[in-house]
């Protein structure tokens, strides 16, 4: 079973890697939805965003592919692969971490992952999935030492069920604050290559609906003391509001352009967009 995994895994990421450079080497999309939960009586919410690489770069002479943020095209962090690993190099708003592996490809069943953080990831299964172009790729199941509620699985070559850079980031308790993200589906260039069985929001219709709203965006993000809202697609928006990480609305306004913010304290919050329907996006503010 191994020598066939081995196998299935060579003729993969070659098939994927001549599918890569057909369409381009900077074309891979992830599909995230997010999830924003507050201690009761605080309003929960979900909002969606887009992770895609673009252009290289170089790290201490080493090429990695860069990751950005489609909404805010905010860069989050630069990988490389090197045989079935994956290394990450985190974007600090600088500069460039020092690197970590992300994924490792070649973990069996009892091995663990992140031995050196509070709860450690031990590999609980491995199985094989097929995707959406019939190729058989390695599905790795995990729990979390000391968490007997949060698990978590990578599918080889798509990444995390969490997200692509939310590797490893178990779910806060619920009562608490946080997020939590869901990788919906991976795409290499409009080729769609897996979904997440446990939601249905990868059809056309939708991954339309979610382009459409990703063409909302806050401008600047990090801001200072002007916002305004980017409406590529003119969508009808009626009325904006700011949210704390409490749930308080400290800000609502039907302006799109010119929004001053100068008033709120430094740090995260949600603009919530109402119109046609709700898009959620995150604000940073940073004076």
């Amino acid at each position: 079973m191994a020598t066939r995994l081995q196998n299935l895994k060579k003729i993969a990421a070659l098939t994927v890697a001549l599918l890569a450079i057909s369409l381009g080497l900077n074309a891979q999309t992830w599909y995230i939805m997010g999830e924003y939960i507050w201690s009761p009586p605080h309003p929960q919410g979900t909002y969606e965003m887009t992770h895609y690489t673009a252009d290289d770069t170089e790290i201490n002479g080493v090429t990695y592919h860069t990751i950005y943020v489609q909404e805010t095209s905010a860069l989050v962090g630069a990988y490389r692969n090197e045989d079935n690993q994956v290394y990450y190099c985190k974007w600090n708003g600088s500069s460039y971490d020092e690197e970590i592996m992300l994924y490792d490809y070649d973990l069996e069943v009892g091995e663990y992952f992140n031995d050196e953080s509070e709860h450690p990831m031990q590999v609980t299964a491995v199985s094989t999935i097929i995707d959406h172009n019939g190729m058989e790729r390695k599905r790795i199941d995990f729990r979390f030492i000391g968490l007997d509620n949060e698990s978590e699985y990578w599918i080889e070559g798509v990444g995390s069920n969490r997200g692509f850079v939310f590797m490893g980031q178990y779910a806060p308790d619920p009562s608490g604050d946080g997020d939590i993200f869901h990788l919906l589906c991976y795409h290499i260039g409009e080729n769609l290559i897996y979904t997440n069985p446990e939601y249905n929001t990868c059809d056309v219709d939708e991954i339309a609906e979610n382009l459409a709203n990703n063409n909302v965006s806050i401008y600047p993000n990090p801001a200072k003391d002007i916002v305004k809202i980017l409406n590529d697609n003119n969508l009808n928006i009626t009325n904006v509001e700011i949210v704390d990480l409490t749930g308080r609305v400290v800000l609502s306004t039907d302006k799109t352009d010119g929004i001053d913010i100068s008033e709120l304290a430094e740090g995260q919050y949600f603009v919530k967009i109402y119109g046609e329907s709700t898009i959620v996006k995150k604000l940073f503010i940073a004076k």
